[in-house]
C-alpha cells in the first residue's frame, strides 16, 4: 500500500438532510460504500448520506489541493463546525478526517489503520457523513465529515414538540395541563439573552422564569421539569428562538418562559 497522509478532528455540542438522491461521484461513492461496510462488520447502523455535509467536505478538499498539504482549517478558512453550519445543517456533533494519497484504493484502508480515523468512522454517535474527493496533479485529497444529524424544527415546530414534552412530565405526575401561551416579547428576549436569567427577571411577569438553550426539545432540563412539576403553576407564557452558534451547535434554540398561578 503505498504512503498516505491522515489527520483528524473531532468537535462536540453538548445538551444540546438534505432532499433527494445522493449526487456523488464514483470516488465519493466508494469511499462512502466502504465506510458503511466497515460499520456493517463492526455492528454498527449504517450512515446516512448527507449533500449538505458532502458540499462542505468537497469545499475543504479543494482547499487541500491548493495547499497541498493536510489541515482541518487554512488561513482565512471557517472551522469545521462554521464550514457545516453555512450548509444549513442541522448537527449537534461533528468530526472529520482528511487523507492524501496516490491511489484511491488506499484512503479506506489507510484511515482505518489509523486509531484516530477508525474512531470516528466507527463512532456510533455519528449517523450521517458527506464525502468530498478532489484529483489534482496525480494526488487525490479527500475529506470525511461526520456529524450527529438533528430533526430540522422550525420555531413552531421546536415549541410545539417541547410544550407536549413540558405536559407529558406533567401528566405523569398526576398534574393537569398548564396553560401554555406564546410570547412575542418572550421571543425577543429568547433572540438576545445570553443565558442569564437574572438579566431578565426584572422585564417579565411571572413567578418563576426558566432559560434554557437545546437543540432537542424532548430533553428538558431540570429546571424545566421542575417548573413543571409545579401543581401551583396553571400558565405558562414562553418564547422560542433558533440561535445556532459555535458555542451551543448548529440546531439550537433559545427558550425563555415565565410560570404563573
Amino acid at each position: 500500500m503505498k504512503r498516505v497522509l491522515c489527520s483528524i478532528v473531532i468537535l462536540l455540542f453538548l445538551f444540546r438532510a438534505a432532499e433527494g438522491g445522493p449526487a456523488y461521484s464514483s470516488a465519493e461513492q466508494k469511499i462512502f460504500e466502504q465506510l458503511n461496510q466497515a460499520r456493517q462488520t463492526a455492528g454498527l447502523p449504517p450512515l446516512e448520506w448527507n449533500e449538505l455535509v458532502a458540499d462542505a467536505a468537497r469545499s475543504h478538499a479543494r482547499m487541500l489541493s491548493h495547499n497541498e498539504e493536510l489541515a482541518h482549517q487554512y488561513p482565512g478558512e471557517q472551522t469545521l463546525p462554521e464550514r457545516l453550519g453555512a450548509t444549513g445543517v442541522r448537527f449537534t456533533r461533528a468530526a472529520e478526517n482528511v487523507a492524501r494519497t496516490q491511489y484511491l484504493e488506499d484512503v479506506h484502508l489507510a484511515l482505518m489503520g489509523s486509531s484516530g480515523h477508525r474512531a470516528n468512522m466507527l463512532n456510533p454517535r455519528y449517523n450521517a457523513v458527506g464525502i468530498g474527493v478532489v484529483e489534482d496533479a496525480g494526488k487525490i485529497y479527500v475529506t470525511q465529515d461526520f456529524i450527529f444529524l438533528v430533526p430540522a424544527y422550525s420555531e413552531a415546530e421546536f415549541s410545539a414538540a417541547f410544550t407536549e414534552e413540558l405536559n407529558q412530565a406533567r401528566k405523569a405526575k398526576g398534574i393537569r395541563a398548564i396553560d401554555m401561551r406564546p410570547d412575542a416579547f418572550l421571543r425577543d428576549l429568547a433572540c438576545s439573552t445570553d443565558g442569564d436569567a437574572n438579566k431578565l427577571s426584572d422585564k417579565v411577569n411571572g413567578k418563576y422564569l426558566v432559560v434554557f438553550t437545546s437543540s432537542e426539545p424532548h430533553r428538558l432540563p431540570g429546571k424545566m421539569l421542575q417548573a413543571a412539576s409545579t401543581s401551583d403553576y396553571h400558565r405558562m407564557n414562553f418564547g422560542v428562538c433558533f440561535r445556532p452558534d459555535k458555542e451551543h451547535g448548529y440546531a439550537n434554540f433559545w427558550v425563555v418562559a415565565t410560570f404563573s398561578d
